[in-house]
């Protein structure tokens, strides 16, 4: 049972004594001739119109229920009163005296051992005495002869009754007694009238369920509230709960606990004052729960819980180096009807770019000879060849995109297009293509066919992955061209990919059904690609030279029980809460990218967090949905509170380790983070921890969002779901350095991070371009909203001569652009030219150097610095060139040195 102070029974015991009721107090067995004077009292506390209520009376146990049944309802309306059915009304008055509210029935006649109910106008039985369909004879309440009174304090028990809660004279008591035998009168041996209902004490109760402060703000006060000013002075205990605070005393708080005292003549509300030092240790935030105890002359509420949450501050997040000067650019929408804008790719031959517009199952092919100025150049439908498109890739002019048929399990298909959209050529792959890519020399195109099953899961069809050999060019392909590798050889090792921690707990699914593909990287030598296995929480390893797939990893779980993994819980607390909490993140990751480094291949993760949620299967549910195993957790009433952990999204799926219905471990969506991984072993070497959720809390901008959703500014409303939710994930290396840029879906925008050395990346900055208006929901208004992918474009490759982040940004369908402002063209950016781009004379002799035929081109310094530019041009001027070396662009991208003696 869950602890009283949450309210669940508490409630029921301080609420009853307020209701409105009616119940039986006292019954007399008249000894007069016939039993004349037998008499039932009833007490009303508050007030009752008794029109159609009922008292019904059980003779001697029969089992056919109540035989007699009195309509009561001329007793009228009773506030706080008593009133008696008497079979004579003369004798009652003798014995009793004269009462107020009286009426007379011959079905009040008992044997001393019936039972009475009282059934209100809706038929619901309200209180009774005796146990139903049992003969009082031999019972502890059998009272022939005699009587029996109501314990005061008691309360009406709806039909449960319970024979401690009454006295009763000893049997026969009354026989020779009363007026008729000439005995004593009945009022001096039995004290009708005299029940006294319990007393409506006043609550007491904290006036705010939880309370926020600053470390070293010096002091935090909490107020105490009683309903009304007392009878009699009241007090109450506040004491600490510390097998529930995470706070230290001492350390985070200076308080002991103390008796609050509310006056009869003082006022309706008290405070408490705590100490709240401040220390220099860099930690999480932590809480201090203190509790209501001991009421005198009151009694509790339900708020008899409290918690302080005290924030840290010496924990903050990295500082950014800003190295590579990246600066918002623009922002395209996509047009049409219904669009969208999710995955996205550049050709730098043509300047174009192609957007996979999941909307409408089309591509996008946008203009992209100025970056900063984009425009649309056609539209690619491809709904003849499925319901919708996933994804989009390119390399040296070849464009592929995925079409997925409606009907699930059904294959999809690949489709190879030029940069004008014309079709080259379709082959069919697996179920679900979600995402496509070519491996890095062009030779193939790598699908993660995810194979996800129906709403209803009566379909679950297998994940694949499918490799398409481009030896031969796009355009002469067959479905000969196709190998599609499966996971039939680990669905015999189910138990012991279970028992490492990959999961696989699809209803009635093999391990090749259960499997779902999400995204590919492929190694720079063209022999391996990773695979992320999204929902469950494992990477597969496939080999390209034999076309298998060798290893199924799981990547293991992150334990937010430690400083540097802390995060923020809930979308109740109104404050940023970055605390540790007895739970585990399935890092679960979405897009994953490799590099190499010293001769070290890793590869990288966006740990997006993905659960199985369907119609006919869900694991998704909340704290109070499951019971957690009391011998490892004691504190879950404390746990469910939805300002800790009551409302974060929790996996039925995982956890249950002995499956007895009880969970010892509580499992959560991602990591809210990026991961790298030793590529040979999948071994993670670096995670970034709570940095994403830290560096949003502190930037100056971005923070009034902090953990908002993709689709209206409502501060932390992702707190209790997967956070920022990292999406996408790409690694390049500029200026000798390697870069991963990390796609934030929810919050939006991207961070970055120098990770050339993988055990020790450095945060290079956050990016964004969204509203901050706090509540705004208008999607027009907000910005970028969700990327789900990202392109780097070097400066060599575009005409603004540096490198570019784009980004495809599902929610607003709009493409974002962004500079870096210092990564840009230099000498070792070119390849030159050996084609027919001739400058002569070259070193220059003259005021003139001339091309070889008429072309545009753009003349740089050896800091790619921009000098000239000129169109269908037959020479360069270069009387105003001093000594040096130069760099000439054509309009096709070549590039040659030019040398000035």
């Amino acid at each position: 049972m869950k602890k009283v102070y949450f309210g669940v029974l508490l409630a029921l015991v301080s609420c009853v004594s307020f209701a409105q009721e009616a119940m039986i107090t006292g019954y007399v067995d008249s000894p007069c001739s016939g039993a004349a004077g037998r008499v039932l009292e009833i007490y009303v506390n508050g007030t009752i119109d008794f029109t159609g209520w009922a008292i019904g009376r059980q003779s001697n146990g029969n089992v056919d229920g109540y035989d007699t049944n009195l309509d009561i309802s001329e007793l009228g309306t009773i506030t706080d009163d008593f009133a008696y059915i008497t079979n004579d009304e003369a004798i009652f008055e003798t014995e009793f005296g004269v009462m107020a509210h009286v009426i007379v029935n011959n079905g009040i006649n008992s044997n001393g051992n019936d039972a009475f109910q009282i059934v209100d106008n809706n038929s619901n039985v309200i209180d009774r005495f005796g146990e139903e369909f049992i003969d009082g004879s031999g019972t502890a309440w059998e009272h022939t002869d005699s009587y029996y009174l109501r314990n005061n304090g008691e309360t009406a028990n709806g039909g449960n009754f319970d024979a401690s809660n009454w006295t009763f004279g000893a049997l026969d008591e009354l026989d020779d007694q009363g007026i008729c035998k000439g005995g004593t009168q009945l009022n001096q041996l039995v004290a009708l009238g005299s029940f006294m209902p319990a007393q409506d004490l006043q609550e007491i109760n904290f006036d705010e369920d939880y309370v926020s402060v600053n470390e070293g703000a010096g002091s935090i006060t909490v107020m105490l509230e009683i309903s009304d000013l007392p009878a009699t002075d009241a007090t109450v205990d506040v004491s600490i709960l510390t097998s529930e605070s995470t706070a230290v005393a001492n350390q985070h708080y200076s308080y002991t606990g103390e008796t609050v005292t509310f006056t009869t003549t003082g006022s309706t509300t008290q405070t408490i004052t705590i100490s709240i030092p401040n220390n220099s240790d860099a930690e999480p935030d932590t809480l201090l729960a203190l509790e209501l105890t001991n009421v005198t002359n009151a009694e509790l509420g339900e708020d008899i819980v409290s918690v302080v949450y005290i924030l840290d501050d010496e924990m903050h997040a990295p500082t950014a180096q800003e190295n590579l000067g990246i600066t918002f650019g623009t922002s395209y929408a996509i047009e049409g009807d219904n669009p969208g804008s999710e995955i996205v790719a550049h050709d730098p031959e043509t300047e174009r770019l192609f957007v996979l517009n999941s909307g409408n199952a089309s591509v996008e092919i946008l203009d992209f000879s100025n970056p900063l100025n984009i425009s649309s150049i056609s539209t690619i439908d491809l709904s003849t060849y499925g319901d919708e498109s996933t994804s989009v890739a390119h390399y040296n002019g070849i464009v592929a995109a995925t079409a997925v048929p409606e009907t699930v399990g059904e294959n999809g298909t690949v489709i190879f297009m030029d940069t004008d959209g014309n079709i080259l050529s379709t082959v069919e792959v697996g179920a679900l293509p979600d995402m496509i890519t070519f491996s890095p020399n062009g030779m193939m195109l790598l699908v993660a066919n995810e194979g996800q099953p129906n709403e209803d899961y009566t379909i679950d069809p297998e994940g694949s992955v499918s490799v398409v050999d481009l030896t031969n060019g796009a355009e002469n392909l067959t479905q000969a061209n196709v190998t599609t590798l499966d996971f039939n050889a680990f669905d015999a090792q189910e138990a012991q990919l279970k028992e490492d921690g990959v999961r696989i707990f699809g209803p009635g699914a093999s391990v090749s059904e259960d499997l779902e593909p999400e995204y590919i990287t492929v190694s720079e030598d063209n022999t391996k690609a990773w695979v992320t296995l999204q929902e469950n929480n494992a990477i597969a390893v496939v080999d390209l030279i034999n076309l298998q797939i060798t290893d199924i990893w799981p990547l293991g779980y992150k334990d937010h029980s430690l400083p540097e993994n802390a995060l923020d819980t809930s979308n109740k607390l109104d404050v940023i809460f970055m605390a540790n909490w007895p739970i585990k993140g399935m890092y679960m990751p979405d897009a994953i990218a490799n590099y190499t480094v010293n001769g070290n291949t890793y590869f990288v993760t966006a740990n997006e967090g993905d659960s199985r949620d369907y119609d006919a299967y869900s694991e998704e549910v909340n704290l109070d949905d499951i019971t957690l195993d009391a011998s490892i957790f004691n504190n879950q009433a404390f746990l469910e509170l939805k300002e800790n952990l009551g409302k974060i999204n929790i996996s039925s799926a995982s956890g249950d380790i002995d499956n007895d219905n009880e969970y010892e471990e509580i499992y959560v969506f991602g990591g809210r983070s990026f991961s790298i991984y030793d590529a040979s072993t999948g071994t993670q070497v670096y995670d970034s921890g709570s940095d994403f959720e830290r560096i949003i809390k502190e930037d100056p901008v971005y923070n009034a969002i902090f953990n908002a959703n993709d689709d209206e500014n409502k501060l932390k409303n992702r707190s209790d779901n997967k956070g920022p939710e990292p999406e996408a994930v790409i690694v390049k290396e500029i200026n000798n350095t390697f870069y991963a840029f990390i796609g934030l879906e929810r919050v939006g925008g991207f961070m970055v991070y120098d990770i050339t050395n993988p055990n020790a990346p450095v945060f290079e900055g956050y990016y964004n371009n969204r509203s901050v208006t706090p509540g705004e929901d208008n999607i027009e208004n907000l910005g970028d909203l969700a990327p789900e992918s990202i392109v780097y474009i070097a400066p060599e490759d575009n005409a603004e001569q540096k490198g570019l982040i784009v980004l495809a940004n599902e929610v607003s369908a709009t493409i974002s652009v962004y500079t870096l402002n210092n990564d840009v063209l230099s000498t070792n950016d070119f390849e030159l030219a050996t084609n027919n781009f001739v400058i002569y004379p070259n070193p220059a002799q003259s005021e003139r150097v001339f091309f070889n035929q008429p072309t545009d081109y753009t003349l740089f310094d050896i800091q790619g610095r921009k000098l000239q530019e000129a169109s269908q041009a037959t020479h360069i001027n270069v009387s105003t060139l001093t000594t040096g070396t130069y760099l000439v662009r054509n309009a096709k991208g070549q590039v040659q040195k030019l040398v000035i003696n």
